[in-house]
């Protein structure tokens, strides 16, 4: 990353975006004073190339909390309740978009056209293939990268655990199951970190799916939630997915089961690779022998890095910014989540038959 410092205008005040990370305890305490960031600000403020300048929500209240909660560490960051007139004042290089997920893409391709130089829009990329089309396009066209916050990705445990099966580690992969629960184990809400992980892993294009939602949403022909707020207006999800390159998925997601089940197995060849999905745990690799079909065991460890999380996808989004390339986490690859979510929908409204994913 070069000298330059970047303006970021982050347009949704929510969770995600401006919660505070607590101070650690000595001895982990150091001259920033916070744990690993988890939202969009905490990462900004603490990031030396990056300036966070303005906040965006449409409920007054929630810009007043951002203030009274950042009023020390980001005095200067302007507040709007319009994200043109915020594209407008603030002359931005980065546009964070944390709005509801069916509100993405005006707001991604204004940005654009305003001219910033990048943008991050948290998960899912849009709620129809119409409108993630639209986004790509239009950055695509003004040379704009867009990269989606499908935040496991830049988990070091994820890279560690591909980086094994491209080596053949486990002979060629050929099935994924996840599983994946707790209350908010909604579809489009949560369930598209899950389907991005099997993307991420799966390599390949989405072909086929089978899929059944939740007793209740038969009406779900499209998505019709309420942005991701409430667990009861967005299907939890079951199915199958088939990959061009062969490899088949068992995908459950279930609002009924314990919310720590978020559990992936990669079966290969010759062997398999299991862990949580929260990346928390190690990953244990079981290789069989050819002959007696004996497991030998071991583990990958996560490692730690100074830099991960929320602060490698700002630090990519600005190295593509300088030095073009692709990120880890495309809006390209984001579309591949939503053309499976919709495929599930799509196949329930067929009573569950195996179908194409919408292209």
């Amino acid at each position: 990353m070069s000298d330059s410092r970047y303006r970021v205008g982050i347009v949704g005040a929510t969770w995600i975006a401006v919660r505070r990370t607590g101070p650690p305890p000595p001895p982990f305490r150091n001259d920033i004073g916070n744990a690993i960031s988890l939202s969009h600000a905490a990462t900004l403020q603490a990031m030396p190339n990056l300036e966070l300048a303005a906040v965006c929500d449409l409920i007054p209240e929630l810009l007043d909390d951002f203030k009274t909660t950042w009023a020390n560490e980001l005095p200067n960051a302007n507040t709007y309740t319009d994200y043109r007139e915020m594209l407008a004042n603030e002359n931005l290089d980065v546009l964070v978009v944390a709005t509801s997920d069916n509100r993405h893409t005006d707001i991604v391709v204004d940005g654009a056209e305003a001219g910033v130089k990048g943008i991050l829009c948290e998960k899912p990329l849009a709620t129809s293939l119409e409108d993630a089309d639209r986004m790509i396009r239009v950055c695509g066209e003004l040379g704009v990268p867009l990269h989606v916050n499908h935040n496991r990705r830049w988990n070091p445990l994820m890279h560690m655990v591909r980086d094994k099966i491209r080596s053949g580690a486990i002979g060629a992969l050929g099935s994924i199951v996840v599983s994946h629960g707790g209350p908010r184990a909604m579809l489009f809400r949560s369930g598209t970190h899950m389907i991005d992980a099997i993307c991420f892993f799966a390599e390949s294009e989405p072909a086929r799916v089978v899929g059944m939602l939740e007793d209740g949403y038969d009406d779900w022909d499209r998505y019709r939630g309420d942005g991701g707020r409430l667990p009861e207006n967005d299907p939890s999800a079951s199915g199958m997915i088939l990959f061009e390159n062969g490899i088949r998925v068992l995908y459950d997601g279930s609002k009924d089961t314990i919310l720590s089940s978020d559990f992936m197995r990669l079966r290969g060849s010759e062997g398999e690779i299991s862990f949580n999905l929260d990346a928390r745990g190690p990953a244990v690799v079981r290789k069989y022998d050819a002959d007696a079909r004996v497991p030998i065991t071991h583990t990958l460890h996560p490692v730690q890095y100074q830099v991960q999380g929320l602060a490698a996808t700002y630090t990519e989004l600005i190295d593509v910014i300088e030095n073009g390339g692709t990120g880890v986490s495309t809006a390209a690859e984001a579309r591949k989540t939503l053309q499976i979510m919709l495929g599930f929908l799509k196949s329930h409204q067929q009573g569950s038959r195996l179908t194409d994913v919408p292209s």
